[in-house]
């Protein structure tokens, strides 16, 4: 899996890439605070039925808290072995996200 930067994330989103961010956290946290245009997929929830609808060759970004969180890593490497050729992790998290000055969703 790719490592991609804050800045990387941002620069995907201000073009409109293709891709799904996947917030790795649980939901509650996802409900109280999220980057924008995210899904809650937990990372201990994420089965391949759950992206029974997306290609094997979409880009899919996860993320969780920050740097020291280790669901994004767990979610990308499940990915992974669901046979997704495209799978980022944005490591940061929404504290490296917020930490920016980057607009969250609530």
């Amino acid at each position: 899996m790719k490592q991609i930067t804050r800045e990387y994330l941002k620069n995907m989103m201000d073009e409109q890439a293709n891709f799904l961010l996947i917030d790795a956290r649980g939901h509650e946290a996802y409900h109280k605070e999220h980057i924008p245009g995210a899904v809650t997929i937990p990372s201990e929830h994420l089965e391949a039925g759950l992206l029974k609808g997306h290609k094997k060759t979409e880009t899919l970004v996860t993320y969780c808290s920050s740097f020291d969180c280790e669901a994004s890593t767990t979610a990308a490497k499940k990915l992974e072995k669901f046979g997704f050729k495209k799978v980022m992790e944005f490591k940061g998290g929404l504290k490296d996200w917020k930490d920016a000055g980057y607009a969250t969703e609530k």
